[in-house]
């Protein structure tokens, strides 16, 4: 189940908010109903792992409202956390420099690009904030996942990931997560239940099969880590081919002998 929008528009500020779910929840300032609604899209692609489309959307609701503080917070963390220092100094200084007003969300997320942006690393005590003002805004969880992934806490991530799973309408983008973080820990087992169960919630996006298969990869099942990637590359053709080409020499390589392997 997708995220249900919802838009208010709070005439005595000339602007929109919007948040997930009836609640104490983030609320997102913007300028125009469109460009909520192009950010409310992007999330949507980004909690799917469609990360080019979710750049590409976040990008267009930018090009609607510049000043809209939430897409240039999330395009220079996500600049930040694949190492693209340049991309991340342009669109952090572009929601540091938002004039539009703020809720008490978006100051929080303000504070923590600016810190980050000047060069300190541990910023969990305002996602920890964050979560104590909107504990049931799985929004506010990712924030903290966000920050603790930064400094390498991953057993700090798990225990976020959880709780977050426990408020989420959506828990399914929360078990990927999860899937990782016990990979991270070495936890198999648990890993390969926590993929099972984000296959089993969200079937219908190729992403799913592309983590199992990664799960595959890291247990060196790598006959059925090609399988896992081709299916992912069959539903969305951007999913997997690599990963699929890998998979099948590390098998061919390790057993000494062909896969028989469903045609590209």
């Amino acid at each position: 189940m997708k995220r249900l929008i919802s838009s208010l528009l709070l005439v005595s500020f000339g602007i929109f908010v919007f948040s997930q779910s009836p609640g104490r929840q983030m609320r997102v300032t913007a300028a125009s109903g469109k460009a909520l609604s192009l950010y409310a899209k992007a999330m949507e692609y980004y909690d799917d792992v469609n990360i080019e489309k979710a750049k590409e959307t976040f990008d267009d609701a930018l090009r609607e409202d510049p000043d809209l503080f939430m897409a240039n917070y999330q395009m220079a963390m996500y600049y930040l956390m694949n190492e693209s220092p340049e991309e991340f100094m342009r669109y952090s200084e572009a929601a540091i420099n938002c004039k539009s007003k703020l809720d008490a969300g978006e100051e929080i997320l303000k504070e923590a690009i600016s810190a980050l942006r000047n060069g300190t690393a541990n910023v969990t005590d305002l996602g920890r904030k964050l979560v104590e003002m909107y504990p049931s805004d799985p929004d506010s969880y990712n924030s903290l996942i966000s920050f603790q992934s930064l400094i390498g806490d991953i057993v700090g991530m798990v225990e976020t990931i959880r709780k977050a799973i426990a408020v989420a309408d959506d828990p399914a983008p929360f078990y990927n997560q999860l899937g990782y973080g016990y990979l991270s820990l070495k936890e198999e087992e648990k890993a390969g239940e926590a993929f099972d169960k984000y296959i089993s919630l969200d079937p219908m996006n190729p992403n799913v099969y592309d983590s199992k298969g990664d799960y595959f990869m890291y247990v060196k099942e790598y006959d059925k880590a090609y399988e896992s990637y081709i299916k992912a590359h069959l539903m969305d053709p951007s999913f997997s081919e690599e990963k699929a080409r890998m998979a099948k020499q590390l098998y061919e390589k390790e057993k000494g002998r062909k896969l028989q392997i469903i045609p590209l």
